[in-house]
């Protein structure tokens, strides 16, 4: 009998912050529906594949595990990337076991507009919300793991940007993307929201290549200079590389 192909519902890397007790977690399903967990561990990997956590009990919440980690396991680690989280949850008496990376950093970075900020650009935005959703948080949140991951692929550390306003542009113009995409689904083709989908996926683009941040390097609590394009390629002896 083939395995299911089940959906891990990851939103991006693990944002691990140092010396904090915190969790990690994944949604699980198939066909829209949790997956039946019955029972589940997780185990952490620091950079060297030492196991920081070994096999331990995880929470189960319908197909949502969730495994924590206390302040105390990783007081001492350096900062950085190359993080492994494991997963090993049973479900039908069967045994899958689903990855995601992470990067144990100094701070999270969070969204710097919220429905109010989206709400302020248009007003009636809200009232245009379909039955199925009872606010906008859905649009911010689908943006953040978005814009983040897409930075994340381009190997930019967005957990060391230290103006978060920076990312306002880009912000409003995927959520606003995100929003009348949406919209234009239930209306003809040609209707204004697919119009204003396109000029607010014109302008994110612009947006990304214009974003500018003050940035701690070295995670100490000391910004380094004036602020950098956040997205700038660093011209080395070796040839053009992004962010290390």
């Amino acid at each position: 009998m083939a395995e299911t192909l089940w959906s891990a519902r990851f939103t991006g890397p693990a944002m691990i912050e140092r010396n904090k007790d915190q969790s990690v977690s994944v949604s699980i399903e198939k066909d829209g529906s949790a997956a039946s967990v019955t029972s589940a561990t997780f185990t952490l990997y620091d950079p060297d594949g030492f196991k920081v956590k070994d096999a331990v009990a995880a929470t189960v919440a319908g197909g949502t595990v969730v495994g924590v980690i206390g302040a105390a396991d990783t007081a001492s680690k350096d900062l950085g990337r190359n993080w492994l989280i494991q997963y090993d949850v049973t479900i039908s008496a069967k045994v899958y076991t689903f990855y995601n990376d992470g990067v144990l950093c100094a701070a999270r970075l969070y969204p710097p507009i919220g429905q109010t900020d989206l709400i302020a650009r248009h007003s009636d935005v809200v009232n245009l919300v379909s039955t199925a959703k009872s606010d906008l948080q859905d649009y911010v949140d689908t943006a953040w793991s978005d814009i983040t991951n897409q930075m994340y692929s381009d190997a930019v550390p967005f957990w060391k940007f230290r103006t978060p306003s920076a990312l306002r542009g880009v912000m409003f113009a995927k959520c606003f993307e995100l929003i009348f995409r949406d919209y234009s689904t239930l209306f003809d083709s040609g209707d204004r929201y697919s119009e204003l989908a396109e000029r607010y996926a014109e302008t994110y683009h612009a947006e990304f290549d214009q974003m500018r941040s003050r940035i701690d390097t070295g995670e100490d609590n000391t910004i380094d200079g004036d602020s950098v394009p956040a997205t700038a390629t660093i011209y080395l002896s070796s040839g053009p590389r992004r962010w290390l």
